[in-house]
């Protein structure tokens, strides 16, 4: 009976909004990320399908091997996406009778936690698993790993107040941040998805959930739409953020704390631990927001982005003591507008011509392609020992992104013009890079993403926190799954 009220439903939205191909396209708003990825959709690098309640979702059941972006010198790396039958990464949940005396972790995130650029083995979620396996012989663990690349703190609570609550985990770790804060927006998050959660609206989205390609979904899109912005006009919420902050985000950093809060009330009434991570490689201000919010509620709280950067500059500091070379060093000399001079570094192996080329980040204003010595010249402490160094004059304050090249190719070989392959560092005052691996980012795919090993510290990370919270312990301990 209900196969058949679906199926009158259907043809009736059929005749309102008419045959498939007229179906309204997204509107973009210039400058606004949700609006272009909603549009872009079909071309992501990672297959994701529109979604009722959550803007967009991973592709269930979607499979695809690409190659690593940018690409290393000299290699040819690639990943594949291997999504279950409701869109995680990995394989199917366990269910029915085989989920007894199972411990269950959901991984809520964006695409640091989905794992982009990484093979499907070696993402956090997947790796933590593993990690508890060989650590507690005899217990059972399951990870779910719920990243969607491009969701923010918003799309993540929606998801685990919809979705997630509804998988009964023990514990839920959730992090987002980048996609919150990097990009500049017209509409924020919290009025695309929660301006439309009237009980009306909901029912509809409900019942066009599983039929999000047809022409009942497409009627509900057009019975309850977005909020009517224009294109000339920022939306209410992202005026007040102009006011406030100076500039609109996808979510704000008071909307990233309240997020926190909101998750912690969720999972503390359904008797679910929480775990909370800072997983903002690019180092927004979102960090500011979800530490805020996790001291407010006292939830357990861990900075992975701050554990890799101490070891990435312990790790520079012993290479560069080890060849008796100066450690890194960015002075602070506070004067804007003044020259300032980076010494970079590389170390290479020997018969090739290598230089430094880069430019401003962001504006682009000013750009270099300069040779590297290593002949005790041009800033060079040791003539012949491998590492070539250059001196630039950076005209005034900035960020500076950069990389190296072997007889003029580049270190990493972007597949989309993009520069987030290239190395990044600030410039306040006379610098000394750190010295490069040609070709190897420390623990990052690039700037935004960390490759395998990154992913192993975040999962051990993970791991030692999880296992000091009394949920575990009591697994461990035998009492066992609540349900």
């Amino acid at each position: 009976m209900t196969t058949a009220w679906l199926v009158l439903i259907e043809l009736g939205a059929g005749l309102v909004v008419g045959q498939r191909q007229t179906e309204v396209p997204t509107p973009v708003l210039p400058g606004d990320m949700v609006s272009e990825a909603l549009a872009g959709l079909h071309v992501n690098s990672v297959p994701l399908a529109r979604d009722a309640d959550l803007l967009w979702r991973n592709e269930p059941g979607a499979r695809r091997t690409q190659l690593v972006n940018p690409q290393p010198f000299g290699r040819n790396d690639s990943w594949t996406i291997q999504n279950n039958s409701e869109g995680f990464r990995g394989p199917e949940r366990v269910t029915g009778n085989a989920k007894a005396n199972v411990l269950r972790i959901l991984c809520i995130g964006d695409s640091v936690t989905f794992g982009f650029n990484v093979d499907q083995p070696d993402t956090y979620p997947r790796q933590l698993e593993d990690m508890l396996v060989r650590r507690h012989p005899g217990h059972r663990f399951e990870v779910v790993n719920a990243g969607v690349s491009g969701w923010s703190w918003l799309q993540g609570l929606r998801f685990l107040e919809l979705r997630g609550l509804a998988l009964r985990p023990d514990i839920v770790v959730i992090g987002h941040g980048s996609n919150d804060q990097i990009w500049r927006a017209r509409v924020t998050d919290e009025e695309r998805l929660f301006l439309r959660s009237g009980p009306l609206a909901r029912a509809g989205r409900a019942l066009a959930r599983r039929l999000v390609d047809s022409n009942s979904f497409r009627l509900v899109e057009r019975l309850f739409p977005p909020p009517p912005f224009t294109p000339d006009q920022d939306s209410p919420a992202c005026k007040r953020q102009i006011v406030t902050y100076g500039a609109c985000r996808r979510v704000s950093v008071d909307g990233i704390a309240s997020a926190v809060g909101e998750v912690h009330r969720l999972t503390t009434a359904q008797g679910m631990a929480l775990l909370v991570l800072n997983l903002d490689f690019l180092e927004t201000n979102a960090v500011q927001g979800i530490r805020r919010g996790a001291e407010a509620v006292a939830a357990p709280f861990v900075d992975t982005v701050a554990h890799v950067r101490a070891r990435v500059d312990r790790e520079q500091r012993q290479r560069a003591a080890e060849l008796g070379l100066a450690p890194p060093v960015a002075q602070r000399d506070g004067t804007p507008g003044t020259p300032k001079h980076v010494v970079f570094r590389v170390q290479v192996p020997a018969g090739h011509a290598y230089e430094v080329s880069g430019q401003e980040y962001f504006q682009r204003q000013f750009s270099f392609v300069v040779p590297t010595y290593d002949d005790g010249t041009h800033g060079d402490e040791q003539s012949g020992d491998g590492v070539h160094t250059a001196i630039v004059e950076v005209p005034a304050n900035m960020g500076v992104e950069y990389l190296y090249r072997r007889d003029g190719e580049p270190e990493f070989r972007s597949l989309n013009q993009s520069t987030f392959g290239y190395r990044l560092i600030s410039v306040f005052g006379d610098t000394t890079a750190p010295i490069a691996a040609f070709g190897r980012l420390a623990y990052l795919a690039e700037r935004t993403h960390p490759n395998a090993e990154g992913h192993a510290i975040i999962a051990a990370l993970v791991a030692d926190a999880v296992e000091a919270l009394p949920a575990f312990r009591r697994f461990i301990e035998g009492g066992g799954r609540k349900d």
